[in-house]
């Protein structure tokens, strides 16, 4: 069950299951390709309405009901996009802070001011 990554850009799209990961899942480079897709620092910065366009993208493809025109490519983008910016569960979009593709850059953040504010370099 392979999904039709980005090597067939104008595929048909009635077999393409966007909920399907790119990567198989059963490996570990798999996983960690799959991973750093989600948490890709640079989506921080994606504008609401780029966010607001990969939801109605997302769901669209979900209900098999595609505009016509569109590639593989941009329903990829979509979803790493509606991944890395909605809540799982709920679909709702959360706030900056508590995006996955903020997660790896904030923590970084956080532990360093945590890590220098603590005591001396010896205590840490």
């Amino acid at each position: 069950s392979t999904v039709l990554c980005v090597s067939e850009m104008e595929a048909d799209l009635s077999g393409f299951n966007i909920d399907e990961p790119c990567w198989d899942q059963c490996t570990f480079l798999g996983r960690v390709k799959h991973f750093f897709n989600i948490t890709d620092p640079r989506t921080v910065l994606v504008p609401e309405r780029e966010l607001d366009w990969a939801k109605v993208m997302v769901e669209k493809s979900r209900m098999g009901v595609v505009p016509p025109g569109t590639q593989v490519e941009q329903l990829l983008y979509a979803k790493k996009l509606y991944d890395s910016a909605f809540h799982p569960d709920t679909g709702e979009k959360m706030n900056v802070i508590g995006r996955m593709s903020f997660q790896v850059p904030g923590g970084m953040i956080i532990t360093g001011f945590m890590l220098q504010f603590y005591r001396t370099m010896p205590a840490v």
